[in-house]
């Protein structure tokens, strides 16, 4: 089976081999404050900013998925005015996560500096450019969704630099992490899990986390969740964890760095291959990008847009020929399907697919 889901997508050639050798190390036996663990952790992270370009005075975490990530930003750093912007299904949930969570609002260890916000949501449509959103004037806290997995939108570096400087930027990258070069310096909390570009296996989430967050958090001080960004970092600095970690992911994680290029080659050919694949579908008639602006669409997630019933017929054709492809999701879920164009999705597979979507036209 061809495997075209974005996430969990498919998993990268050759990590079998690393779950044998992880197996057979005795590294899975160890507990998460014994020296192998902590030299294995710390390698990891320093891997990891190594071969993703970020800043050094930023921290790495690992936690359990990018889930819970939305759930830590809440819980230790959102506070006064917080404005969330969002043009698809994830940011939408992103938002309204927060807002059933009272603690940007009402957090009790708040300084009084901190306090008296208000939480808004900005929705802007699928082919807004960035640059005509409207921002507060007034922002603590800026949230959004980097790369939109529902609908196939990405907001770029150039207009990431063009968020208010003086707030809290806060990101989720889970779709374009280890896909595309991100400028880290342009956010303070960049959020993601594995199973996408990494191609890994689901069930672990990555934060990177500036000196800027970590001062914020140290500020509000908040330690009443088990999750609380001063306990993941309390634990982290020592190259521990407060939890019981996925071994098993961290050391594929490991590995994985030792396999794949530096994310500026990464993206190089991630850009050329969305280039070829929005080049394939805007001279076709019966399927379209949904995203008709260039310069919003994702170089990750290539969301196509059909009737319904041409969707319906090139998902069974596709799944009949071996080859699995993303259902159209939210409020496109009947007139789109997604692609995804991740580093472990090989050019012969596309080739594959493309040949099969040809026939179809």
């Amino acid at each position: 089976m061809i495997n075209f889901y974005p996430g969990p997508s498919k998993i990268f050639p050759g990590l079998e081999k690393h779950i044998s050798d992880a197996f057979s190390s005795g590294i899975l036996s160890q507990n998460h404050r014994s020296i192998p663990f902590m030299q294995l952790l710390q390698e990891t992270i320093e891997l990891f900013k190594s071969q993703m370009n970020i800043p050094e005075d930023y921290k790495v975490y690992f936690t359990s998925s990018a889930t819970e990530g939305w759930e830590i930003a809440a819980q230790s750093l959102l506070h006064g005015n917080v404005q969330f912007i969002y043009n698809g299904a994830f940011g939408k949930k992103w938002f309204k996560y927060v807002v059933t969570n009272p603690a940007p609002l009402d957090r009790p260890t708040l300084p009084e500096s901190l306090k008296k916000g208000h939480l808004r949501g900005s929705r802007f449509l699928t082919n807004d450019s960035f640059n005509k959103i409207n921002f507060e004037e007034q922002i603590d806290c800026f949230c959004a969704v980097q790369n939109e997995t529902s609908n196939g939108t990405q907001i770029t570096n150039d207009q990431l630099n063009t968020i208010h400087k003086d707030a809290l930027k806060c990101f989720d990258i889970t779709s374009s992490l280890a896909g595309i070069s991100i400028d880290f310096s342009a956010g303070d909390y960049w959020l993601a899990s594995v199973q996408k570009c990494l191609g890994l296996p689901s069930g672990m989430g990555i934060l990177i986390v500036s000196p800027k967050a970590l001062d914020l958090a140290v500020r509000i001080g908040d330690r009443n969740y088990y999750n609380s960004l001063l306990n993941i970092e309390e634990n982290f600095k020592k190259y521990q964890t407060h939890y019981t970690p996925s071994i098993l992911h961290i050391y594929l994680l490991n590995r994985l760095l030792k396999m794949v290029p530096p994310i500026s080659e990464t993206s190089q050919f991630i850009k050329e291959r969305a280039k070829n694949w929005y080049t394939f579908f805007d001279k076709s008639n019966a399927m379209k990008p949904l995203v008709k602006n260039p310069d919003v669409r994702s170089e990750t997630v290539i969301a196509v847009e059909a009737t319904p019933e041409k969707v319906l017929e090139i998902k069974q054709i596709a799944q009949e020929n071996g080859i699995t492809l993303g259902s159209g999701y939210g409020e496109w879920k009947e007139s789109t399907f997604r692609i995804a164009n991740f580093p472990a999705i090989t050019d012969s597979e596309i080739q594959t697919l493309q040949t099969l979507l040809t026939s179809l036209l």
